[in-house]
């Protein structure tokens, strides 16, 4: 088996299907996929299926309907949620997915949580006879908390684990969070807190593993040593780190949304 060449048509038969997919789909013009709803929006963004000239016009698309349209509200399904929330944090906007996962009034996760439930509904709707009130179907904003609010991720070529990207982002009102995964290489621990117009930031990486952690910040210091950090057009600051445990401070001014 030729690996390079399977490679190879994989790589091309996948650009196919991008440029039907897109041909089919996307309004070029407005950035709108077929009836620009949420689900709609967030399927190609996710999934990488948005050209580079159409990308910020169809997460514009995409916070409309959200904020404007459904007043800060989910209308998405299992598999919609769960891209939705990636994909707007991915473009930089944890802050409207922040909103949708802290929304209170149905649909979402906290009018399940306002009506007494303690595990997730298989539906929006609270169901007396026919729904089950214990099931997995939404539980997508589960990995949204490891991922973005505690920034637990692994590197795009790890192999189990091998390799950490740690990129909490600070949303909302949120002052602190704390987050940990037990990997097959050991226990990933991220904790930070805001204080005192800082964003503090607790680090551990486990044995015979390697992470880049990314903090909010163009100032990022470690244990009182500037850090020798490239920085990232998104306000970031990065470092490599090894196996052990760290602590990131960084000058902090929470965005106002």
């Amino acid at each position: 088996m030729n690996q390079i060449s399977d490679a190879e048509k994989a790589g091309a038969l996948a650009e196919q299907i991008k440029t039907a997919f897109n041909q089919k789909f996307l309004n070029p013009a407005t950035g709108t996929y077929y009836t620009g709803t949420e689900a709609c929006q967030s399927f190609p963004l996710y999934l990488g299926l948005v050209p580079s000239e159409n990308k910020s016009r169809a997460l514009d698309v995409l916070a409309h309907n959200i904020i404007d349209v459904n007043k800060g509200h989910l209308d998405t399904g299992i598999f919609g949620s769960k891209y939705m929330l990636n994909a707007l944090s991915d473009a930089g906007r944890a802050d409207v997915a922040y909103g949708i996962v802290n929304q209170k009034t149905f649909p979402g996760w906290g009018h399940m949580l306002e009506n007494g439930a303690t595990t997730l509904w298989e539906h929006w709707e609270y169901s007396d006879n026919t729904y089950s009130h214990n099931h997995p179907m939404f539980g997508s904003v589960s990995e949204w908390f490891y991922k973005v609010l505690a920034g637990i991720n692994p590197a795009p070529d790890a192999v189990g684990f091998n390799k950490i990207i740690i990129r909490p982002q600070p949303v909302g009102d949120l002052k602190w969070a704390k987050g940990s995964y037990n990997s097959v290489r050991g226990k990933i621990i991220s904790e930070w807190k805001i204080e005192t117009g800082k964003f503090i930031l607790d680090v551990t990486i486990p044995a015979n593993t390697t992470a880049v952690v990314e903090i909010p910040g163009d100032d990022a210091q470690l244990l009182g040593e500037k850090i020798p950090a490239s920085k990232l057009t998104n306000g970031h600051t990065t470092s490599a780190i090894g196996s052990g445990s760290y602590r990131f401070t960084t000058r902090f001014t929470p965005a106002i949304n």
